[in-house]
């Protein structure tokens, strides 16, 4: 259980709010790097509360600046995205990538006017095939991008999975992630001899947790026994300030997944999620590749197809086709017969569950056991971090040490009188790329909605 109070210190994250200062502090993913061209269409974005325009200058430098025009408050999205600025169409205003107004047409020749007037607008950069926002104070002097492993790789071992608008608290749908009892339950499958496309398995559906703070976030173990051998099934997770859960990687060939929850306002959370291999290419990569939905019971990768072009709307194609009005599509007789919850994808079953909680959760109402230290735990941390910054100055965890990003998860099947930690240190940071285990091939399960490097997780397989 969670106060109310702390509660909203957890979830809100408008300006000037706790946890929107704290957020305010690091850069986040949003938008995709090509998404944004140079000189091409303006594009409608909502970041921690606030409606910006983003847009690519004539010299490619994206930027970010707010939706309503300093002078009559016209919004920038209509504007005209040419030599080097945003002109608004309204008056001929022309703003440049820093929010410098650097053409004002309607005013006399002779008139300064313009050296007085600026938009608020935010750094933006590009990495990793995504173009980042910093919405901080030290917007002349921001800090360093995290330093991912998948943000250096070739592009053909990285695979963009999925983005997605979830109607939701961003805390609730990051909480999801780093909850292991829920994966197999609500992503399995009914059968455990059908087909790994069906759902995930596993004969123990407890797990005993092993927990370890970090200077980046959390790092938490879970073991589960195996049905042979004297050997344990560990599934290791991440969280890394402020918005990033990385869930059990190093699947049959070494691939390793992150999502990312990203406050669009206190209701809205941009999620995303990809895929990188270390060393080797993936068998697909680069744009999200959008999966059809079917009948059959076979979940699909990623959230499934996008709604049309939502016109009018903040990141207008990104809005999931499935969505609380048409209950996720869920299927009532793959639900007797095939999944446990008849969701046709793994992604989409999170979404259902998390947004029916409500925006924002009552988290006075809950009642938290063992296998949900994990997420105490973070919002311990969340809410000592974000208090530390506002009352002492003290920065938060990763700002300032983006090097800090270079980890990744893991599964692997260890003996038991073997340490995780001394087992798996050397792949949980990014310090060796062969897999611990050699390669962790289990027939119980599929990556959750990845993408390998072989052809074994077809559809059907």
């Amino acid at each position: 259980m969670l106060s109310k109070e702390n509660t909203e210190t957890l979830c809100r994250v408008g300006p000037g709010t706790v946890m929107g200062d704290l957020m305010r502090e690091y850069w986040l993913p949003c938008t995709y790097s090509w998404e944004l061209t140079a000189d091409g269409d303006p594009l409608r974005v909502r970041m921690l509360g606030e409606d910006l325009i983003a847009f690519r200058d004539t010299n490619g430098t994206p930027g970010f600046i707010a939706n309503n025009c300093p002078h009559r408050g016209a919004s920038l999205f209509f504007g005209r995205n040419e030599e080097a600025g945003l002109r608004c169409v309204y008056h001929g205003w022309k703003f440049d990538a820093e929010g410098n107004c650097v053409d004002m047409p309607n005013e006399p020749a002779e008139s300064d006017f313009k050296q007085k007037v600026k938009a608020t607008a935010y750094r933006g950069a590009d990495a990793g095939g995504i173009t980042w926002i910093y919405m901080g104070p030290n917007q002349q002097n921001p800090p360093g991008l995290p330093n991912w492993e998948w943000c250096q790789v070739p592009e053909n071992q990285l695979q963009h999975s999925h983005k997605a608008i979830y109607e939701c608290n961003f805390m609730q749908a990051l909480e999801g992630e780093l909850d292991t009892t829920h994966v197999y339950f609500l992503h399995s499958r009914l059968d455990p001899s059908d087909a790994p496309s069906y759902g995930l398995y596993a004969p123990d559906r407890r797990a005993r947790l092993e927990i370890v703070d970090t200077n980046y976030g959390v790092m938490y173990a879970a073991r589960r026994n195996e049905e042979v051998g004297d050997v344990y099934y560990w599934r290791t997770t991440q969280f890394l300030f402020p918005v990033y859960g990385m869930f059990p990687g190093g699947g049959e060939d070494g691939t390793v997944p992150l999502s990312m929850y990203v406050p669009i306002d206190d209701e809205h959370t941009l999620h995303w999620g990809l895929w990188w291999h270390p060393s080797q290419p993936m068998a697909t990569f680069g744009k999200p590749k959008q999966q059809k939905l079917n009948d059959t019971g076979a979940l699909i990768g990623g959230v499934g197809p996008m709604k049309p072009h939502q016109t009018g709307r903040y990141f207008a194609d990104w809005w999931p086709e499935a969505c609380m009005e048409n209950d996720f599509l869920m299927n009532k007789e793959v639900k007797k017969t095939k999944s446990f919850t008849g969701i046709p994808s793994v992604r989409a079953q999170d979404d259902a569950v998390i947004t029916s909680m409500s925006a924002i959760m009552d988290r006075t109402k809950e009642h938290l056991g063992t296998a949900d230290a994990t997420i105490i735990r973070v919002r311990r941390r969340m809410l000592e971090a974000a208090k530390a910054f506002r009352e002492r100055g003290i920065t938060p965890p990763g700002v300032n040490d983006p090097e800090l990003y270079q980890v990744r998860s893991c599964q692997a099947i260890l003996p038991k009188d073997v340490s995780w930690q001394s087992a798996l240190d050397d792949w949980h940071y990014c310090r060796t790329t062969e897999h611990p285990t050699g390669g962790f091939k289990p027939v119980r399960s599929v990556p959750e909605g990845g993408f390998g490097r072989g052809t074994r997780y077809a559809q059907g397989q």
